[in-house]
């Protein structure tokens, strides 16, 4: 990490150094959107076989591993952003910073939110296919024209809330030092008034259910450097540590699934919180070893988590698609198990084809437009 100012002869204002890119990040990306895949190929399994079946039982643990996805990506999000501004924070960068993350957010889920009012109407009552601006607008408070908007509510809040957080860093040092620690006190305080004084509705749907992760993310963005040395020295305990703590997580909600026994609230919350805060400081590691050891699966993974926004958009379509127009009655479970298999790997593929593609588009079009402008200045 790169910190400090160029000045520049003739400006009034100082340019931020050009900070080097965390290759790291897009391979710890590809780890969450495969999870967030895992989740959704198996969540009909964990439901539709017999509680308690062996099959049942792999696909429960499996799917529970795999929540850290949500997490780990609002975790990157508070890193990405602190790494990117720590240094280069003003009032006419918050401008711009608005104005960005409006299209990067605020439009695709507004476009996005149309086209899944739409297509699930297609896909279950084609016959009742209809437009209600009412009704549109309704599904938009709480991300309710799909079942997995509700990240892109969360990740609004968060940057509703990023220029006070990144202000407060920069005006006052002790706060960027105890962020983490902030972060945890204020999701505890609000946990806590949410599970004994009065529930808050839509909790899933609230950044303060994550509050403790983009804090985390935000440290580790304003310290990267020292941050990865720390989990260069510690990672022999903290590999064990993440495996522990997401067998833990598939423990007790294996034991509540089947045996119907289950651990206090506050316990469970902290497992859904901490294991990932571990998962990600490990998977960070991991991906530098990736980088270093195995080039060609890098290659993939970094692929794969550059394009992991649009699969995130696209895979509900895919998997909705799949589960309404092919049908799996043979009775026999090693069908079973490849019909869920075919579901992961086509809402990986599908829209994996499909935002490299667009990608192609945009760039061929781009170098058209350059070439165009090019050729009427000479």
């Amino acid at each position: 990490m790169v910190e400090g100012y160029w000045p520049k002869e003739g400006l009034t204002t100082l340019l931020p150094i050009k900070k080097t890119k965390i290759f790291e990040i897009d391979i710890v990306r590809a780890f969450a959107i495969l999870a967030v895949l895992i989740i959704h190929a198996t969540a009909d399994a964990t439901v539709e076989l017999p509680v308690g079946s062996g099959s049942q039982v792999f696909y429960l643990v499996i799917n529970k591993l795999s929540n850290f996805a949500v997490p780990v990506f609002i975790f990157m999000s508070g890193l990405v952003l602190f790494y990117r501004y720590i240094d280069d924070w003003s009032g006419q960068q918050a401008a711009a910073f608005f104005v960005k993350r409006l299209k990067q957010i605020l439009f695709p889920y507004l476009l996005w939110s149309a086209f899944y009012y739409l297509y699930n109407q297609w896909i279950h009552a084609p016959d009742q296919l209809h437009w209600t601006w009412n009704e549109y607008f309704d599904l938009l408070l709480w991300a309710d024209a799909s079942y997995h908007l509700y990240f892109m509510i969360i990740i609004l809040q968060f940057y509703l809330l990023f220029p006070l957080l990144i202000s407060l860093c920069r005006a006052w040092k002790g706060f960027g030092n105890y962020l983490v620690l902030i972060g945890i006190a204020v999701q505890v305080m609000f946990y806590g008034y949410h599970r004994w004084v009065d529930p808050f509705e839509h909790m899933s749907s609230l950044c303060i259910n994550y509050f403790s992760l983009f804090t985390l993310g935000g440290y580790v963005g304003m310290h990267y450097e020292r941050v990865s040395s720390w989990i260069q020295r510690n990672v022999r305990w903290m590999l064990p540590v993440s495996v522990l703590l997401g067998a833990s997580f598939a423990g007790v909600n294996l034991m509540a699934t089947r045996y119907d026994v289950h651990v206090a609230g506050a316990v469970y919350h902290t497992l859904f919180i901490v294991y990932p805060m571990f998962a990600v400081l490990s998977m960070i590691w991991t991906s530098g070893q990736l980088l270093r050891l195995t080039p060609a699966l890098s290659k993939g993974l970094l692929s794969l988590g550059v394009v992991s926004y649009g699969v995130y958009l696209m895979h509900p379509a895919v998997l909705t698609f799949w589960r309404t127009h092919v049908v799996n009655d043979s009775g026999r479970m090693l069908d079973y198990h490849a019909y869920i298999a075919a579901s992961f790997v086509l809402s990986l593929i599908v829209p994996w084809v499909l935002v490299a593609a667009y990608g192609q588009v945009v760039r061929y079009l781009g170098f058209i437009n350059h070439r165009k402008r090019s050729e009427r200045a000479a």
